[in-house]
């Protein structure tokens, strides 16, 4: 599941008007329950290509009639098979897992290109499928191994690896992926037993891109991501939440955020193209079904908006490269959801085949639009969107849900709801419209002093270039001092996280020491240091606690040392000493605490920690000079 969890969507006392006909108010089309007659119901085909699969290749859900799915050993052994039988497959380990298992990624290459180098050198588009982020939603993998099978073995879809460098993470989350039973996924309709959400120690790996603090996240950006760097990341799912007709929806980020050649291929290439490809094999599909307003109503419309770069869909955009989230549906049978999932991917494969170039191209002007916009002059040319919203403007889609007769319950003390398998088809608006939230100008580069060592971490992890200081260097900065803020209160990933709310930039004179780091932003990835360094990133490294200290008071005046002091301050700074009157005359809660009235003065003091609330990072305003840096880019 991609994000919040969906709710049930409750009807009102208007009546639904279906057709010429009118559907009473007490049916609607979403819910959370299932009518028992669609639970583990299989088709008649056990694989899922058509024609007869070889015994030896069945793959073990098909095996099983879908009504299980292997466990990691199972899953390697297969894999090993393939690899066995074709020279176009190649296994290999990424990193370990905190409980010790290998990472396993699984190159496909015809023309035999198992290194990163000598595939980005064909020129091919190098697709990344993600399988078992959340274990428990596992039909990806499943659907991989079909895929595999059916390409490098069987060759009955080998033209799919014609145009295309495939890698796939058959399963990410390897040891939630372990921790199997029949009761992980409450509202999930099969396999018998299946994987958990979080690893052992409690994190989302799917909250984890930017942060990238599970040793999981590490590996496979340090190891994957970066040396690899797909044109496309794939990420397979499956949702949480209400009911519907669709057997699989999608999402992506778009709109003010992602720059122009993305936001254009994945409308008019996967939207355009592959969606219809997938609706004329048989699926129903959607955009992801994230319904709008608490009023738990369809008819409010659902909102397509954009998620922040925790999240896998809004991360490689950082990069100039597109991803997209694949979300089949918790209550349908796990066959057909590993159904929906395999044509997904022939489908986009089909895709790639047929106009490799046009991925490539606009990752390559996403690209170049980075490094231009690092290297503008203009500073009004830098602006940077942090955050999205969607506007209240719509288009009207076609809704294909289901009846569900709504009951009060005493037992929850609310309206239950008693699902049926009657369709529902309506029209209902589609809010797509994102306009720019937080947005920052960008500037030259970063500052980064050497003893935040969690910062240089974070740029390797990333990829990101950097030079370190040969020489000290002193120059005329930007710092953004943290004016307003909150911590959250409730626990999110093992943090509180910390909101800012507003910062003041302020120019100071910074003494750069060797061994300090600068940060250019004429580079592809430039997008990635402004949302990590940035405080009001919406996953920058203040927001997930790594700065916190600079936000520590530490040193206070005590009252009767502060008190005639404020006494010559007010006498010597008739401006001071009206702000003072205005804030005593303004705000009670001050006005009636001396400790805040002391405090307003040691902080105009020459007394107070000029460094308190400043981020650690500075804004340069422009490059330092070659000759006190270290000779190349690390």
């Amino acid at each position: 599941m991609r994000g919040h969890r969906l709710q049930a969507q409750a009807s009102d006392p208007a009546a639904h008007r279906h057709g010429n006909g009118v559907i009473p108010s007490a049916f609607i089309t979403l819910a959370i329950a299932i009518s028992p007659a669609r639970v583990h119901a299989e088709p008649a085909d056990s694989t899922l290509t058509s024609g007869q699969v070889p015994t030896a290749w069945i793959t073990p859900a098909e095996h099983s009639q879908y009504r299980t799915t292997p466990d990691y050993e199972q899953t390697m052994l297969y894999l090993r098979r393939l690899e066995s039988a074709s020279d176009w497959i190649r296994i290999s380990s990424y990193g370990k897992s905190g409980q010790g298992r290998d990472l396993p990624l699984v190159v496909v290459s015809k023309d035999r290109d198992f290194e990163p180098r000598a595939a980005r050198a064909r020129g091919k588009p190098i697709v990344l499928v993600q399988n078992g982020i959340h274990a428990g939603e596992i039909e990806g993998k499943d659907a991989c191994l079909a895929l595999l099978r059916d390409m490098t073995v069987l060759k009955r879809r080998a033209s799919l690896l014609d145009g295309v460098t495939l890698l796939v993470l058959p399963i990410f989350s390897v040891d939630a992926h372990e921790r199997r039973s029949r009761t992980n996924r409450i509202n999930q309709n099969g396999p018998e037993e299946m994987g958990w959400r979080m690893t052992p120690v409690g994190l989302n790996l799917n909250r984890d891109y930017l942060k990238a603090e599970t040793v999981e996240m590490q590996a496979m950006l340090r190891q994957v991501f970066v040396r690899w760097w797909p044109d496309l990341l794939v990420d397979n799912h499956t949702t949480n939440g209400a009911d519907y007709q669709y057997d699989i929806t999608y999402a992506y980020a778009h709109g003010p955020g992602t720059v122009p050649p993305l936001d254009r291929w994945l409308e008019q290439a996967f939207v355009g193209r592959v969606v219809p490809a997938l609706e004329a094999r048989g699926h129903v599909t959607s955009p992801y079904v994230g319904l709008r307003g608490s009023s738990d109503d369809p008819r409010a419309g659902i909102d397509f908006g954009n998620a922040p770069p925790r999240f896998s869909t809004s991360y490689p955009p950082l990069h100039g490269r597109p991803a997209i989230l694949v979300e089949t549906h918790m209550r349908k049978p796990f066959s057909t959801r590993v159904k929906a999932t395999y044509d997904l991917l022939v489908a986009l494969l089909e895709e790639l085949n047929a106009r490799p170039q046009e991925l490539r191209r606009a990752v390559v002007a996403s690209e170049s639009l980075a490094v231009a916009r690092g290297r503008e002059g203009d500073p009004n040319r830098r602006r940077v969107v942090l955050t999205t919203r969607t506007t209240e403007s719509s288009v009207t889609m076609p809704y294909r849900g289901y009846q569900t007769r709504w009951e009060h319950s005493d037992i929850v003390g609310g309206r239950v709801p008693r699902y049926s398998t009657a369709a529902w088809d309506t029209v209902i608006p589609l809010y797509r419209e994102s306009v720019p939230g937080i947005t920052v100008l960008q500037p030259v580069g970063y500052l980064v002093p050497q003893e935040w060592d969690s910062a240089r971490e974070r740029l390797d992890l990333h990829g990101m270039r950097y030079q370190r200081f040969a020489r000290a260097w002193s120059d005329t900065v930007e710092l953004q001092r943290i004016v307003e803020w909150e911590a959250e209160t409730e626990l999110r990933e093992g943090h509180y996280p910390t909101q800012v709310k507003r910062v003041q930039l302020e120019r100071r004179r910074r003494d750069m020491r060797p061994g300090d780091l600068w940060v250019p932003l004429d580079q592809p990835s430039a997008a990635v240091a402004v949302h990590l360094f940035e405080a009001q990133a919406p996953d920058g490294m203040m927001y997930w606690n790594f700065f916190d200290t600079v936000l520590e008071r530490k040193e206070y005046a005590e009252i009767y040392v502060m008190e005639p002091l404020a006494r010559d301050m007010l006498r010597a700074d008739t401006a001071l000493a009206r702000e003072f009157r205005q804030r005593l005359a303004s705000d009670s809660t001050f006005a009636n605490s001396p400790t805040a009235r002391n405090d307003f003065f040691y902080r105009r003091s020459p007394w107070a920690d000029p460094e308190h609330a400043l981020h650690p990072v500075a804004r340069a305003l422009r490059r330092p000079p070659a000759s006190v840096l270290t000779g190349s880019d690390l």
